[in-house]
C-alpha cells in the first residue's frame, strides 16, 4: 500500500512539474518583451567600440537614445568617418512596416538587414574604417610603467579619458601620453576626449614649466581625476 501511494505521489508531483513548466514557458512568450528592430539597427550602424564619445556608456545606450530621438545623428563621434550619419539618417526615413519587413527578410539579423535597408534606401555606401583594437592588460601596464620615468607624459595622461579605448591607435592611453609628451601625435586623435576638452588641456600642459608641472603632479599624487579637476574638468 505504502509503495503505491509513493508511485502516485510521485506521478502527481511530476505532472505538477511539468504544467508549471509548460505555463512558464506560456508566460514567458506571452509577456517577453520584444526589441524594436530600429534600435538594433542604429546599433549594427554604429562603430560597436564602446568608447563613450557620445556621453553614453556604450553604443547600445547610444542606439536606445537614437531611436527615442533624444540625440542627434551626429552624436557617434567615431561614426562620423565612417557614414555613421548618413546611415542613421536612412533608418530614421524608413517606416516602421518597411523596417519589420527587412527585419523579418533577414532573419532578424541586424547586421543583414541594415544591409537591405541601406540598398533599398539608396543611402551612398562609405569603407568602414578597420575596428581599433583594444590593448591587452599587459600592453597597457607596460606603458603605465613608463609614465614614472616622464613627468610630462604623466600629467597628460591624467588629462586623457583613461578608458584605453584604441581609437587613437596606441595601445592604451599611457602609450598615446607618451607620444604626445614626445610631440609625435596629435591630441585631437583623442576621440572619446574631444567632449573633455583634452586638446585645451595638453596645450597648457606643454605651456607649463617643469616645476609647475611637478608640483601639479605632486599635489595630485598623479591621480587622474584630480588632475583633471585642476586642469578644469
Amino acid at each position: 500500500m505504502k509503495t503505491v501511494i509513493i508511485v502516485y505521489s510521485t506521478i502527481l508531483l511530476g505532472i505538477l512539474g511539468l504544467t508549471s513548466g509548460l505555463f512558464l514557458a506560456f508566460a514567458a512568450s506571452k509577456f517577453a518583451v520584444k526589441e524594436d528592430p530600429r534600435v538594433k539597427l542604429v546599433e549594427a550602424a554604429l562603430p560597436g567600440i564602446n568608447c563613450g564619445a557620445c556621453g553614453f556608456p556604450g553604443c547600445s545606450g547610444f542606439a536606445k537614445a537614437y531611436a527615442d530621438g533624444k540625440v542627434p545623428k551626429e552624436g557617434c563621434i567615431p561614426g562620423r568617418r565612417s557614414g555613421v550619419p548618413e546611415k542613421l539618417e536612412a533608418i530614421t526615413k524608413t517606416s516602421q512596416e518597411k523596417i519589420l519587413a527587412i527585419w523579418k527578410e533577414s532573419g532578424e539579423d541586424a547586421e543583414k538587414a541594415l544591409q537591405k535597408l541601406l540598398s533599398a534606401t539608396g543611402a551612398p555606401p562609405k569603407p568602414v574604417p578597420k575596428k581599433p583594437v583594444r590593448p591587452s592588460p599587459d600592453e597597457v601596464a607596460k606603458y603605465k610603467g613608463m609614465l614614472k620615468d616622464n613627468e610630462l607624459a604623466s600629467l597628460i595622461y591624467g588629462t586623457l579619458p583613461n578608458i584605453d579605448c584604441g581609437l587613437c591607435g596606441h595601445p592604451g592611453c599611457a602609450a598615446f601620453a607618451l607620444k604626445l609628451a614626445a610631440s609625435e601625435e596629435k591630441p585631437e586623435k583623442c576621440v572619446p576626449g574631444m567632449r573633455q576638452n583634452v586638446p585645451e588641456k595638453v596645450a597648457k600642459i606643454k605651456k607649463m614649466s617643469s616645476n609647475e608641472i611637478k608640483k601639479m603632479l605632486e599635489e595630485t599624487a598623479g591621480d587622474p581625476k584630480k588632475i583633471k579637476e585642476k586642469l578644469g574638468g
